[in-house]
């Protein structure tokens, strides 16, 4: 079970390893995982986002539409928590 934190109320939730996305058991938002294009951290995000900012190098990441379980990153590999774009 991977130990995450929602992007939007930042309290922490158990998910299972392989899960592409989950809902917060909290504020019921929709996480999935992305990775950032620039340096490669895999982080959480809202479901709803068009796009996010790194939590490490703080560039813009755009969020595809439209994703597949196949080419999803897993819970098993998130490492950050990442922040809308823009941030607030």
């Amino acid at each position: 079970m991977a130990y995450l934190t929602c992007p939007w109320c930042q309290s922490p939730q158990l998910v299972a390893d392989e899960a592409a996305e989950y809902q917060c058991y909290t504020c019921y938002g929709d996480v999935r995982f992305a990775k950032c294009s620039n340096c490669g951290l895999t982080q959480t995000v809202h479901k709803k986002w068009i796009a996010f900012t790194c939590n490490r190098c703080a560039r813009k990441n755009d969020i595809p539409r439209q994703w597949s379980y196949a080419t999803s990153v897993k819970a098993n590999r998130v490492e950050g928590i990442a922040k809308p774009f823009p941030e607030f």
